[in-house]
Order: structure tokens, then sequence, then C-alpha cells
């Protein structure tokens, strides 16, 4: 206690001693300057300056108030009453200024904005900005539909699409829709991994980056998939944001930009990696079918940029602690090492002071504590206040004033170089920093320009997830006008998580222009009319729309759109609901033009039924009369039958059953506003309801009587129709069950073949063993008659054995039984297959031999080329030759089979023409010398297998089997060299064209033998006997 409280300060410190922070090994740390500029001294003048300027103003303005205060205490009350009519006047002025701006307002409507909000499209937009996983797609998707956005849009048109960095979300054209949708469908393939390649990547690791290339690893390979953007926000604006103030950008900032160019950098592998892909898809056209190439998202990162000395800067200007590195800069590290230099010798020098004897009288250790401490940076030593002139310079002394904080004189001058030296290092940190700032805005536009295109990445990748929550196709998208969809479903009660959303089939345009929705009130009419909108700007936007799957839709391209739905009202401005619906149709006929879509809820309500019937019409025959689209609900009876008079017009009607309103459209149908059946579903009183009823004139009750069976008759229609597309549905799938069944029981069939067929080999085996220890009783010439003509007897025994046992095999008894009449299934020859006849001529029936949808059926060549296009049930298909055979009732199988035996396989009938040769009167001087008239067919004894052996190691082989062929009497060897390089297979065939000891000539072997990969070797006859 007494020790702490002999010092001055906490833990025995004061306000200026400290802790010794002296460390050779830690560099110092300074904070980034403040601004770009070095001239902070004149900029501080000048701040100077102009609070000097802000005071001499204030005291001029707070002098004219002195004289007005003074003026007013001249004129007395009076002064007081003329402010207060000067302000009542001024107040009156700015009132009648509003009202007319107000009314100015309510005479032009801006429709655009009117659209966006009745059509909740909004909720659609913050949908998909949601998303996004970058700020810039954001943006993209928020900032889409503002009116600056039209202006841009509109003023130019192809500009925007063409410059990355304004394409807008909403495209202007129809051309504009393709391509964002040719870009989400590409997208779809990549995220769903239906497509197979790999993103090598370009960039080294950093270390790597630097000079080291010892022990460098290989590019790192990755599965191609999405872009690699996922967990970046790449938020430009408040980095930016500094540079504009003039300041300078530090670390973490810095590490933004340089993490937003290395996510840049993977992205153009990837884009790479995509045009790889169309070239390996190009060049494997002719091995079957090819996928769609990438053009649009290649197309969405051709603008990306990087400028290689920027990215090496940013990439490597930190070390792996996040300082500046003293490696990418070397005065920094120069300075650095030369900090760390005075610091071990100045504590060094502190140590040989402490060590010395001399010094161990003069230091003041009573009161316990740190030798050496350190005030304002430099060290010090508590030595007693009667040495301490003598020790050096004094900086602090105790509170009792008998300890005084000495900083040796010999490390005075070493403190003040060290202290120089770290102020050459702030300099120099202080220059990198502002270096690096430069860059970063010299080259600002291209960085932009890539965050633009990444942005774009991340909205088409937001569209495909939307559509994917909304369960959404994309749909066909022209400009003539049509919406086409079946069960299409509102997406803003999808994003809500509404269970069992119903869907209606729409179909507007393709031969009515005009669609007039019925039904009654709470039905669902101004959904289907809100759907309707919310359909075409989501095409615009790109987004795919909500449809049933594997079904067509289509939505075509339209501007404006334009929608009148809910009440214009305002007091102040005289407008009632009749005159707000009036001054929208007259902004809607002052913009609608050709390829308009025009929604108008209840369009002439509000007003007398007759005169807002008559309005009604004359504004829909305008409006088609611009070639406009036009959509309307209504509960007006004459524009309910307008439909009839009218074929530009169709109707359809909102279901009602069991007093309950279903929300499914019904096209065709006129639906009854069924006001009464409303009202007692929502509880009105029975009394109030039987009243209104009797109060019905006789013609309304029969209609809405007959409109209600004729919707019951067509309901019951429906249902049955329903049934039978069921039916028809199950049907269909019991045939694709039977056909899978059918597939898998000619696998099982085939593998029987097969394993039939190994057995076959197998005998095939051993009966040829047993005829080469039947020759070899013929060997040497001392072999007697009878020995010889009961050998021969065996090998005709052993022939007919081998006939009978492949005359067993399925595949022969198949062909047996086709010959004898017998039902058996007609085996497909792919026509590449087929000896002698292996092309096609247009016009020529083939049937597709192609597993799949088409497999079996039949169809006319109509395109000879790398592949032949087929016409097959309408669908033109391009196949291969190996893909299609030619019809059995074309004669062409039977030709190209003609040459052989079709009761009989190939090596059956290769046995019989030995049998054939063997059975012809024989002579003794060639029974004695019994030879092969070279159609032997290949076997396991008679081939060489040169395979994985070198060219000397297969002519000792190749020798020794030409030896044992001799002895045999064999005149045919097969040598298995197989393809590989080709190296072998040349070596062996130069050796063989040279030999003239054994070989008589060879060839490679048919194609039944094993093709090229074999060679086929007829030996000279040899003297053996």
């Amino acid at each position: 206690t007494q020790q702490t409280d002999s010092r001055a300060g906490e833990d025995g410190y004061s306000v200026l001693r400290r802790p010794v922070t002296f460390d050779a090994d830690m560099d110092p740390i300074f904070a980034a300057p403040l601004v770009l500029d070095e001239r902070e001294e004149e900029q501080l003048s000048d701040a100077n300056k102009n609070w000097y300027e802000e005071r001499s103003s204030g005291r001029r303005t707070s002098g004219k108030k002195k004289d007005q205060s003074s003026k007013n205490s001249i004129l007395g009350e009076y002064a007081d009453v003329l402010q207060i009519a000067n302000d009542d006047a001024i107040a009156k002025k700015d009132n009648k200024l509003q009202a007319k701006r107000q009314d100015e307002e309510d005479q032009h409507l801006d429709m655009n904005k009117r659209t966006l909000e009745t059509l909740d499209y909004p909720l659609v937009l913050r949908a998909l900005a949601k998303e996004c996983s970058t700020v810039k797609g954001q943006e993209i998707v928020l900032n889409s539909h503002s009116p600056d956005e039209q202006i841009q849009a509109s003023s130019s048109i192809k500009d925007a699409d063409d410059d990355i960095a304004s394409m807008p979300l909403t495209a202007s054209t129809v051309t504009g829709v393709h391509h964002r949708y040719g870009a989400v469908q590409e997208m779809q393939r990549l995220m769903e991994g239906r497509v197979s390649g790999w993103v090598t990547s370009s960039r080294q690791p950093q270390k790597q980056q630097q000079g080291n290339n010892k022990g460098k690893k290989k590019s790192q390979r990755k599965p191609l998939g999405a872009p690699p953007i996922d967990g970046h926000t790449f938020d430009l604006t408040p980095i930016f944001d500094i540079v504009d103030e003039g300041k300078v950008l530090e670390g973490p900032e810095i590490l933004d930009i340089t993490l937003m160019l290395e996510t840049a950098y993977d992205v153009l592998d990837w884009s790479r990696a995509l045009k790889d892909f169309n070239e390996d898809e190009e060049s494997s056209s002719n091995n079957g079918p090819q996928q769609d190439p990438f053009v649009e998202l290649p197309r969405l990162t051709e603008s990306i940029e990087i400028d290689e000395e920027l990215f090496h800067l940013l990439t490597n200007a930190f070390d792996d602690e996040g300082k500046l590195s003293g490696t990418t800069f070397p005065g920094i590290g120069r300075l650095r090492a030369k900090v760390r230099t005075y610091k071990r010798d100045i504590l060094s020098s502190i140590d040989s002071i402490l060590s010395l004897p001399s010094m161990k009288n003069k230091l003041a250790v009573e009161s316990g504590g740190a030798l050496t401490m350190e005030i304002n940076g430099r060290l010090v030593i508590p030595v007693q206040q009667s040495y301490s002139n003598s020790v050096g310079i004094v900086h602090d002394a105790s509170r009792s004033g008998k300890t005084a904080y000495v900083e040796p004189s010999e490390i005075v001058g070493p403190t003040n170089e060290l202290r120089q030296a770290e102020a050459e290092l702030r300099a120099e940190e202080a220059r990198v920093w502002r270096q690096l700032t430069e860059m970063i805005v010299l080259h600002r536009e291209e960085i932009e320009r890539n965050v633009a295109s990444v942005g774009q990445l991340d909205v088409t990748m937001a569209r495909v997830k939307l559509g994917k929550r909304l369960q959404g196709v994309v749909p066909t998208v022209s400009e003539e006008g049509v919406v086409s969809v079946k069960e299409a479903r509102h997406p803003i009660l999808l994003l809500r998580g509404l269970e069992g959303v119903v869907g209606s089939d729409v179909d507007i345009g393709k031969n009515k222009m005009g669609l007039i929705l019925t039904g009654p009130n709470s039905g669902g009419k101004t959904i289907v009319l809100k759907l309707l909108g919310l359909y075409a700007l989501m095409v615009r936007d790109a987004i795919p729309v909500p449809s049933k799957s594997h079904e067509p839709a289509r939505v075509d391209f339209f501007s404006p759109i334009l929608a009148d739905i809910g009440d214009i009202q305002s007091v102040d401005g005289d407008l009632s609901t009749f005159s707000g619906h009036m001054l929208v149709c007259k902004e809607v006929l002052a913009n609608a033009d050709k390829n308009a879509l025009v929604l108008m809820d209840e369009l002439g309500s509000g007003t007398d039924p007759n005169q807002g019937v008559a309005i009604a019409q004359a504004i829909l025959e305008a409006l088609l009369e611009r070639n406009c689209r036009v959509a309307i609900t209504t509960h007006y009876l004459e524009l309910k039958q307008l439909a009839s008079t009218d074929d530009r017009f169709a109707v359809a009607g909102m279901q009602f059953k069991n007093g309950k309103p279903t929300y499914k459209l019904l096209p065709g149908v006129i639906g009854e506003s069924f006001a009464l059946a409303v009202a007692e579903r929502l509880k009105l009183p029975p009394s109030v309801v039987e009243r209104a009823y009797e109060l019905l004139d006789s013609e309304t009750r029969q209609m809405g009587e007959l409109i209600r069976d004729l919707e019951d008759q067509k309901l019951l229609v429906e249902e049955k129709a329903e049934e039978l597309r069921k039916r028809e549905y199950e049907m269909r799938e019991l045939k694709a069950d039977m056909k899978k069944q059918q597939e898998r029981l000619e696998a099982k069939q085939l593998n029987a073949r097969r394993e039939e067929a190994k057995k076959f080999a197998t005998k095939l085996e051993e009966k040829e063993k047993l005829l080469e220890d039947i020759l070899q009783k013929l060997k040497g010439s001392g072999a007697s008659k009878k020995v010889i003509a009961d050998s021969w007897s065996d090998i005709r025994i052993v022939k007919r054995e081998v006939l009978s046992d492949a005359e067993n095999v399925p595949g022969v008894m198949s062909r047996l039984k086709q010959q004898q009449g017998e039902a058996a299934d007609v085996e497909l020859i792919p026509i590449s297959e087929m000896s002698g006849i292996n092309n096609v001529n247009v016009d020529d029936k083939v049937i597709v031999c192609k597993k799949g949808a088409f497999y079996g059926k039949e169809g006319t060549v109509k395109q000879v080329g790398k592949k032949i296009q087929v016409g097959v049930a309408g669908v033109p298909v391009r196949l291969t030759l190996k893909e299609i055979a030619f019809p059995p009732s074309s004669g062409y199988a039977a030709k190209a089979s003609t040459t052989k035996n079709p009761t009989m396989s190939k090596m059956a009938q290769r046995a019989l023409e030995l049998d054939d040769s063997a059975d012809s009167p024989v002579e003794m001087s060639s029974i004695s010398s019994p030879r092969d008239t070279g159609s032997t067919m290949k076997t396991k004894s008679n081939t060489v297998d040169c395979i994985g052996k070198n060219f000397e190691e297969s002519k000792r082989l190749c020798l020794y089997a030409f030896s044992n062929a001799a002895m045999s009497n064999r005149s045919v060897v097969f040598i298995l060299h197989g393809h590989g390089t080709g190296v072998l297979k040349k070596k062996i065939r130069e050796w063989l064209k040279s030999d003239r000891q054994w070989v008589k000539s060879y060839r490679p072997a048919d194609q039944e033998d094993g093709g090229d990969a074999l060679t086929r070797v007829e030996l000279k006859k040899q003297d053996v006997f």
C-alpha cells in the first residue's frame, strides 16, 4: 500500500508515466490520413478563413435584425397589425397556388404510377429484391419503374440494354424480354445441376502472385454451376461516398474493393467455362443429342474488365496481419526494419545502463515497481533527485519530489533518430494509402461496370428463385397481344403463402381483343383482372409467371399497361367516383395505342346505368379500334351481352357453386351478379333478402334462373370432361408402365442371350482343344492311312456337335423360327451395321431404333447430312445412322443378309465352310498334310495377345505362335495389338511387311473378328513333316 501511495497516478504510474510499449518485434501502427489532399495546413487555413467570414456575416445579419427591431419599436402596435395582414395575404396566396397545383395534378394523372399501385406490383418487386444477394442487384430491382428510369428508357431504348451499367430491370422491347428470359432459362439449367462441366480458376493465391513459384499449386477446378457471387454484397455506394468527400480509403474499404475484383475474376473464369462448354458441345455434335449453347449469360459478363496492375496491387497490398505489406511497398519495409533496429539498440542501451555498478546507488528503488517507464514515447528510469542532472534529461518527478524520472543521456540521440524514422514511416504509409485510393478512383468506372455485371447476374438468379417460389414458367413472348395461360394464379396470393390458390385458364387476344369478366361481388373478377396486369408486368421484367407445369404458356409484350382499379375521390377537388373514373378514362385514351393492355374495373359505374353503359361501350369500341387489348369487369347486362353482338369480345364468368364463389374463371359463361345470394351469405337479415327477391321483376328472376340452369349443366359437362381427362391420363400412365415392363423383359432376355453365348464360347474352346489333339496325331510322316481316316472322321463328329450347339443359341433359334413362319419379334438392325448398305436417301422410310419416345416408330428421311433429319409423327428429329433402321418390309434387311445362311450364326457358317471343304474327296497326298483354306475364324488358340507389351516382346510371341501354327498346319494367326497410340500396331505391321520366312500376307481383321485392333496374318506353308 505504501509503495502504491508513494507514486502518483493509477497502479503507481502518473498521467505522464506509462508502462513501456517498446517492442522491437512490433511495428508501429498509424492511422490512415483523413483527406486525400496532402496540403492539410492550407485547408485548415481556408477553414479558419471561412469561419471568420461566417462570423462577420452573422454580425451583419444580427445588425439587420437590430435595425428591423428598432423600426418595429417606432411603429409600435401598428407594426404587429401590418405583419398579421401581410401573413394572411401570403397564406391566401399559398392556398390558391396549392389548390391550383392540386387541380392540375387531379387533371393529369401519372398512369404508370397508378397502374403499379392498383395492381400491387411493388409487392412483387420487393419479393424479387429479397431474393437478390447483392446490394447492386437490389438497386436494379427497387429502382425499376421509377419516373427517372421511364424517362431514360424512353429516350434511349436501344442504348439502355446495350450498356450493362444502365441496363434496367424492365425490357423496353420484346427483344429485350427474349434476352432476359434466355438468361433465366440458362441460369435454371446451371442452378438445377443439368450441365456437366468444370470451372478452372485462372488466378493464383496471393502468396504465389508475389513471385514465389516454388510449390506452385495446380489451378483449382470446380463443377460448373451458378455464378460464384453468393456471400458478397457488392455495395460500392458508401465506399465512393468517402472518395467523393475527398477522404482517403482505409483498409476495410480497400479490402472490399479487392474482394469485388477477385469475385469479378472468378465470374470471368465461370463465363469462360460456359464458352468452353459451347465449344465442347459443338465438337461432339455427331456423338448424340446436343444441348443448347449458353448465349445470354456470357453476354452479361462481356463488359467485365480487370486492370492487372490494379488487381496485383490491391491483392498484395496487405500482409497476413492486415497491415500494409512491407514486401509490396519496399519503402515501408525498410523504414519498419529501421524502426525495429533503433528500438533494439535503445532497449539494449537501457539494459546496459541499469547493469552498471555506478548506477545502482543512483536508482530510486525504495518504492518498488518497474525500473523502466515511458513518457511521451521516451524511456525513463527512476533516479534519486540528487543524481538526476548527472544521469540525463528529467521528464517527471514523484509527488514527494524524492524521485526523478530521467531519460539517460546515452539514449537521447537514438530516441530522436527513432522518432524521426517513425515520422518518415508515417509519411510513407500515408503516401501509400493515398496511392491506393487514387488507383481505385482512376479505375472507378471499370469497377462500377464490373459490379453492374455481377448485379445483372444476381438479378437473373433472383428471377429463377422467385419463379421457383411461384411455380412459374418462362412463357412464349411475342408482339401480337396474346395472353394464354393454363391454371393462372395470382402471384401476390402465392407470395403470401396462401394454400389452395385457385387457378383459372386465361385467354385473350388470339381471336378476341376484349374480355368481359362477369360474376358476383367478392367472386374473384378483380383478382383475374389484376392477374392479367401482373403477368404483363412480370413478363416485361422477365419473371417466370405461375402456370400449369408442362403446359405451354404465352404472355405477349404489352406497352403501355394501363389499369383503373379502385376509386379516385377528392372532396376538395370535387371529384366523385364517376368523375374519377372518367378522368382515368381520359388519360387511358390519351396514352393507349397499339400493343397497349387496358384493364378497367366496373367501367361506367357510379352514374345512371343507361348512360354509364353507353359511355363504357363507346370507350371499349374506341380502344379496340386502336388495336388495344382490353379486359373489364361489369355487372351491366348490356355489357355482358356485348360478346353476342360484337365478335371482337369474349365473355367469361366467375363460378358460383352451392351459394358460394369458387374463384374460378369459366370462359364463355355470363356470370350472374348473385347479389341476393351474396347478401344472404354475408348474413343480411332474412326478411330483407326475401323482400328483395319479391321486388325483382319476373323477367329478371327468369333470366337468373335460366343462367343458373345453364351453369349447372355446363358444370356437369365439365365434371364429365375432367373425369375423361383423368381416365385418359391413367391410360397413358398404364401404357408407359407396360412399356417400361416390356423394356425390362427385353433386357432380361438380352442378358440371358449373353449368358448362353458365354456358355457356347466355352464349349467351342473345349471342342477346339479336341481338334488340336486330333491334329497332333497327324504330325509326322509315319501316320498310317487308318489313323488319318479315323482322325478326319473324329473331326467331322466334333464339327457336327459344334453346329448342334450353335443352333441352340437363342439368336439362331429365333431366325429358324422366322424361316419356319413362327411368330418372332423383328430385330431392328441399325443401318450403320448393315454390310453394303450404309446410306439413306431423302424420302426413304426408316424406323427409329434409338431408345426413347420415338423408339420403334416409322418416319421419313427429310434431309441427309452429318445427321439425318427424320420426320416422325410430324416432328423433325435429328438422328445418326446407328439410331435408325430400315423397316423389314423394305427388303434392305434381307438383302444385307443374303451373303450368309440366315438360319445360322457367323461362327456356325464358318464351321460349315470348313466342313464342306473336308467332305470333298481327299487324296492321300493332301491327307498326309492337311491344311486350312485361309478362312479360319479367330479363336483363343490362334490369337497372340500383345496388349501391354513392347515391340520386341510382341515379336517373340508372334514367332512362337507362327511356329506352333506351322506344327498344327494352321495357316492363319491373329495378332491382338489394340489401338492405343498406334506405335505398336505400326511397328508390328512394318515387321510383317519385311518378313520373308513366315508371312505370306497380312491385313486388318474383319469387323466381326475385332477390326483394326487385330492383324490377320496368313502364313507361308512350312515343310514340317
